[in-house]
């Protein structure tokens, strides 16, 4: 069998996860995540990191930190899970699903730019199955609206 992912192990790892689970804080603001979100802030050169448990957390967080409102038109696959909407209609938004491509599965880049009204308020791309979307092009088309 050919290993596809093999993590590393230092020796620590059994003491520290010990260590999280007498905490109490195995996600949110517990020392190890501190630890984390201060070591990416550094490395990254970020004014702050906000790590969360959850892709559903983490789109609802981006919903509020992007001010979502009633109204505004969130475009995103026609193929996804069903968090990835729910995020943004807990904030009144109106999703604008496009179809996907079927060779990746993922959002087709071609069709967004006839999704984007004046209304558009984000385009959330969603990498399915590992396979990454069209970044370049849904970030160029997301610069121009």
């Amino acid at each position: 069998m050919i290993p596809f992912n093999a993590p590393p192990v230092v020796g620590t790892e059994l003491g520290y996860m010990q260590a999280a689970i007498t905490s109490g804080k195995l996600c949110g603001d517990g020392g190890f995540t501190r630890r984390c979100q201060q070591w990416m802030e550094k490395h990254f050169d970020c004014p702050k990191v906000l790590l969360t448990p959850s892709c559903t957390a983490s789109l609802e967080m981006a919903a509020l930190l992007l001010d979502i409102k009633p109204g505004d038109e969130v475009i995103m696959p026609s193929f996804t899970f069903v968090s990835t909407a729910n995020a943004f209609v807990l904030r009144g938004a109106k999703m604008v699903f496009v179809d996907i491509r079927p060779d990746t599965m993922n959002i087709d880049e071609t069709k967004i730019e006839a999704a984007i009204t004046d209304k558009t308020k984000v385009i959330v791309p969603v990498h399915y199955a590992g396979v990454a979307c069209e970044m370049d092009t849904i970030m160029a088309l997301a610069k121009k609206a």
